[in-house]
C-alpha cells in the first residue's frame, strides 16, 4: 500500500463516519458537558509519505505503512474547550533503503523504526450541542524512536546501529465523534500530522538528519465519564 492508497482509505473513513453521524443528528442536551472522555484507537502510520521508489545517487528505498495503538484523555472545560493528553505505543514502520556508490560501496538499511508518542494540546470543539462532535487540537509531541542497523559493505564489511535522539513534534489532529447508547460511549476517528525529525549516531560517532512528516489515521472507541 503506498501514501496514496493509505490518504484515500483515510479520507473515506472520516466520510463514512461524518455521514453516520449526520443521518442520525439530533440535538444534544444543553447541559453542563464538563468531565473526562477517554479515547481508544488503532492507528495507521503514514511515514513520510510511505513510498517505493529510486532517489539521487542510486538510491532504492521502501517504506511501509505501519500501525500502533493509541490512547487520550481530555478534560472537557466547557462546551468548546478541554485539554487532551494521549499516548501511542507499539508504532513501527518497515524502511528499506540501499545507495551504491561509485566506487562500489552498498549502505543498506533493512529495518523496523519503531517509535512512542507523547501528545498535548488543547481540543476545540467546534459543534457544540450537535450529536457529531467535530473538534481541532494544535499539539505538541515527545517522539521516542528505536534504533536503525545500517549494514555498508565495500572494502570492509561493517554492521552498525544508529540510535536516535528524543525529538519534539508539532502538529494538529482533527477528530470525529459520534456518540451511541446513553451518549457514554462514541465511536471516534482521528486525523494527526506531526512535523518531526530524525537525529542520530552511530556506533562510530557518525551522525544521521533527517526529517519526516509524520501522518496518522486513528479509529476506536470512547468513554465519557
Amino acid at each position: 500500500m503506498n501514501g496514496k492508497e493509505a490518504h484515500r482509505i483515510v479520507l473515506a473513513s472520516v466520510l463514512v463516519v461524518g455521514l453516520a453521524g449526520s443521518a442520525s443528528a439530533d440535538t444534544a442536551p444543553a447541559d453542563d458537558e464538563s468531565g473526562w472522555t477517554l479515547r481508544f484507537y488503532a492507528a495507521a502510520i503514514d511515514f513520510d509519505n510511505s513510498s517505493s521508489g529510486r532517489g539521487p545517487g542510486g538510491r532504492g528505498y521502501d517504506i511501509d505503512i505501519g500501525g500502533a495503538l493509541g490512547i487520550n484523555g481530555e478534560y472537557r472545560f466547557s462546551r468548546h474547550v478541554g485539554l487532551d493528553f494521549g499516548a501511542l505505543a507499539g508504532g513501527g514502520v518497515d524502511i528499506a533503503s540501499r545507495t551504491t556508490y561509485l566506487e562500489g560501496a552498498v549502505w543498506e538499511v533493512h529495518d523496523t523504526l519503531s517509535f512512542t508518542a507523547l501528545t498535548a494540546g488543547p481540543d476545540i470543539h467546534l459543534t457544540p450541542g450537535a450529536r457529531v462532535d467535530f473538534y481541532i487540537c494544535p499539539m505538541v509531541a515527545l517522539m521516542q524512536y528505536g534504533g536503525l542497523v545500517i549494514r555498508s559493505s565495500g572494502p570492509t564489511d561493517v554492521v552498525t546501529q544508529v540510535d536516535f535522539d528524543e525529538d519534539f513534534a508539532v502538529g494538529a489532529s482533527l477528530g470525529l465523534g459520534v456518540p451511541f447508547g446513553q451518549r457514554r460511549w462514541s465511536f471516534n476517528t482521528n486525523l494527526t500530522y506531526l512535523d518531526s525529525s530524525l537525529d542520530g549516531t552511530d556506533e562510530r560517532g557518525l551522525r544521521l538528519d533527517e526529517n519526516y512528516d509524520v501522518t496518522m489515521f486513528g479509529f476506536g472507541f470512547g468513554y465519557r465519564f
